[in-house]
């Protein structure tokens, strides 16, 4: 005598679910700030973004809502919506907490099997060097990313790509920034390819310490654009209120 019933094996078939409006805005608006054309500090009127992506306010406002769960976007009742402003010790913070987490990354690499990471790099790299050929500088950073998310992933650890993705897109704005010279990426390329060299051949050591002066380098960068940035809003507002600025008006 049975005393369950059989049931029958569950089977479900899975959801084609397209992308959401709100899913569809959000990728958009943090690429936008990522890439730099959405202003830091910004602010986002909810009414003026409906418009440009011509979609209703409604998804609008849950994809600031995500944004801002991403640390992008800063809410205020009083001064409304703006694009994230980084502070200078922010930046320090997001460098430390980058080192330590792609430190651990590494660690974890070199203990197990390399290979995978190796290939995934260098698939990595060579699209880099097509992408610099052709001075296709917003891939070149893209792909930058991409490089340290297969050391993230490639230490099969999940809770460590969680983690990374607290901070992945203020540091896709900061290299993003500070990747506006010729010569900042050409230097980045071949910190790229020195790490990957050092991870092929075992150098634990020497690549942590190639790592740290990497992360240190973005930080460094994104001060130096912002020095510029600045400086050139104090010469233009200095020729706004010249004498012969004033006059030629």
């Amino acid at each position: 005598m049975k005393l369950y019933p059989e049931v029958e094996p569950l089977s479900l078939e899975k959801l084609n679910r397209p992308e959401s409006l709100s899913e569809m805005a959000g990728r958009e608006l943090r690429d936008a700030i990522i890439e730099g054309r959405l202003k830091l500090g910004d602010q986002l009127s909810e009414i003026r973004l409906s418009k440009m992506l011509g979609i209703s306010k409604t998804p609008v406002r849950e994809a600031l809502m995500q944004l801002r769960r991403e640390g992008l976007v800063q809410i205020d009742p009083q001064r409304g919506t703006s694009i994230f402003r980084i502070e200078d010790r922010e930046i320090d913070q997001i460098a430390g907490f980058r080192r330590l987490l792609e430190t651990e990354a590494a660690r974890l690499i070199f203990l197990s099997d390399k290979a995978p990471v190796l290939r995934h790099m260098a698939k990595i790299l060579e699209a880099m060097d097509r992408a610099i050929a052709r001075e296709a500088f917003q891939t070149y950073r893209r792909l930058d990313a991409d490089f340290h998310m297969a050391l993230i992933e490639g230490a099969g650890n999940s809770y460590l790509v969680s983690a990374y993705g607290l901070i992945a897109a203020k540091i896709g704005a900061l290299r993003s920034r500070a990747h506006d010279d010729t010569q900042v990426v050409d230097r980045s390329l071949e910190t790229h390819r020195r790490l990957y060299r050092l991870l092929e051949a075992g150098e634990e050591r020497k690549f942590n310490e190639l790592l740290g002066v990497h992360i240190a380098n973005t930080g460094r960068d994104y001060r130096a654009w912002l020095a510029r940035q600045t400086a050139a809003g104090d010469a233009a507002a200095a020729g706004l209120s010249s004498p012969t600025a004033t006059a030629s008006r």
